[in-house]
């Protein structure tokens, strides 16, 4: 079985989780990682140099240069859609990051020409690779809690992400583009249902003061299908001094009861005197192997990706994307979910309520 032939676009934080993933499959003969495209030369051959691959500062030239069966993009939200019409026009599957794109049109746009090419277009909701998330989900959808009522969940970030993180384009984002989708997407996943309305507030202050004209924080109240309520809660301005990168969690409530899951703090804290108290959220874990050498990684930031990449491999052998139909985060999740977050942007600039059939 010939492996998967994998190029990624952007060699940042996230990217290092894409290069990583595809690396580990290529140990285990399942996929070959060949190439990778950053915006600058610097970090094109510092990525080059620690994977041993081609490094490009142009996605196009990657693309068109190398024989790759699929590529994955962790570039600027705003970014996703030109690079991944590129790709698909190409005929490589994809993997892009969340939000999809900024606008209903654009991911109509995906959707269309990915299924127009055959071929298979997957978003990064990574929170459904969660263990305690799969869990949650199992639970809801046997009638544990029976009847759902409602649901609570709140995601929060340091506000290094912002600001240092994504300096270069926190303004065109905001907290619920970057990290509210993901529990949109997560509340939707669990429960099976869609957003009929929404009304929303975004709070500005601390970020614009500091130049960054972007939301600190925004609440939004959905309601769902079949009479279900969800309030999400998001902010990326907690303090620098937080022990973690990101806070999170998420209650439901139903008529035969509850669950609570704290998805930040898991049982694990580490003090050390070098890097003070950190409490890890375990997405990703790098295990050394002290045979061959390598690190490899495990966590569901990673196993995301490797889902993707295990996907085109079936493809690839033969298999037919009618069969991996809602065993991943598909394009139409992420058309779902940029619907409502663009309805959320729109109650919080005209202040009311807006109903999902309003949205393209």
């Amino acid at each position: 079985m010939e492996p998967v032939r994998v190029g990624v676009i952007g060699g940042g934080i996230w990217g290092n989780y894409h290069l990583l993933a595809a690396k580990h499959l290529e140990n285990e003969s399942k996929a070959r990682l060949v190439a990778v495209a950053t915006r600058t030369e610097q970090s094109a051959a510092k990525q080059s140099s620690a994977f041993g691959i081609r490094g490009y500062t142009d996605y196009r030239r990657m693309i068109d240069e190398q024989d790759l069966d699929a590529v994955t993009i962790c570039t600027p939200d705003h970014l996703h859609r030109e690079m991944t019409l590129y790709a698909l026009e190409r005929g490589k599957h994809v993997l892009v990051e969340k939000p999809m794109d900024l606008t209903t049109r654009g991911c109509r746009e995906m959707v269309d020409l990915a299924e127009r090419k055959g071929l298979l277009l997957q978003v990064d909701y990574h929170k459904r690779y969660d263990p305690y998330n799969i869990d949650l989900r199992q639970k809801v959808r046997a009638g544990k809690i029976g009847k759902p009522y409602y649901v609570y969940a709140y995601m929060e970030d340091k506000i290094i992400v912002p600001t240092q993180w994504l300096k270069d384009w926190a303004a065109l984002s905001s907290p619920f583009w970057f990290i509210g989708v993901h529990k949109y997407d997560l509340v939707r996943w669990i429960t099976g249902r869609e957003a009929v309305a929404v009304l929303a507030h975004g709070s500005k202050g601390k970020l614009s003061n500091l130049g960054i004209d972007t939301f600190d924080a925004v609440s939004a109240w959905i309601e769902m299908e079949g009479g279900l309520t969800c309030t999400v809660d998001v902010n990326w301005v907690l303090p620098a001094q937080f022990e973690a990168v990101v806070n999170q969690g998420v209650r439901i409530i139903g008529s035969e009861g509850m669950i609570e899951l704290d998805g930040q703090d898991r049982g694990a804290r580490y003090a050390f005197a070098a890097d003070g108290m950190t409490t890890p959220n375990l997405g990703a874990i790098a295990i050394a192997d002290s045979v061959f050498g390598w690190k490899e990684p495990h966590g569901y930031f990673v196993d995301a990706i490797k889902d993707f990449l295990l996907n085109v491999l079936f493809l690839k052998s033969g298999g037919g994307l009618v069969q991996l139909q809602d065993r991943y985060p598909s394009g139409q999740d992420g058309l779902q979910v940029t619907r409502l977050a663009e309805a959320v942007e729109i109650s919080i600039r005209e202040h009311r309520l807006v109903h999902l059939s309003e949205m393209p």
